[in-house]
């Protein structure tokens, strides 16, 4: 945990030979190292604690899964002994972009590789899909699916690699 963005820089550089490409922290699986600027506050550390989890639990995982449930925890209360992601930052920029009708089908949004969800397209930028993950697992904790969602998606990722037929 680095102080501020400049320590987080530079520290990412000495330590790992990375330049970061976000301003509040990654998960590097082959240093098995969260680096990440806790300047941004709580809510990075969390994001980043479930991206080692996913590593080690479903090895397959797509982008939209593994970043949308990562966002989700950034905002989170304890309910019941488990974690439970709450609104956050990312949902007025959501519905904007919904009222504007520039978000992506849940098909494509499911569908990105890690290229076209990161890098942005001319329809949106990454940070719109990492609000419409976040929002798709949000709505699925909200109705109580999201761990059927996940164990069912888990053991049909052979067959249904972006969770697009477990969804349905």
């Amino acid at each position: 945990l680095f102080r501020n963005k400049a320590s987080y820089m530079k520290h990412a550089f000495e330590l790992f030979g990375d330049t970061p490409t976000t301003p509040f922290g990654y998960y590097s699986a082959g240093h098995r190292a969260l680096v990440m600027n806790i300047a941004t506050g709580g809510g990075t550390l969390v994001h980043e604690l479930v991206h080692p989890f996913i590593q080690a639990n479903f090895p397959a995982c797509p982008v939209w899964f593994n970043e949308g449930l990562a966002s989700l925890y950034e905002g989170c209360i304890e309910k019941d002994g488990r974690i439970h992601g709450l609104t956050n930052w990312r949902l007025p920029d959501l519905k904007e972009a919904i009222r504007e009708g520039k978000t992506l089908s849940f098909q494509q949004l499911m569908s990105l590789s890690e290229e076209e969800f990161y890098g942005g397209t001319a329809q949106a930028n990454s940070g719109q899909f990492y609000a419409q993950a976040r929002y798709l697992c949000y709505y699925l904790q909200e109705q109580g699916l999201l761990v059927k969602f996940y164990r069912e998606f888990v053991g049909n990722v052979e067959t249904d690699q972006t969770g697009y037929e477990t969804l349905k």
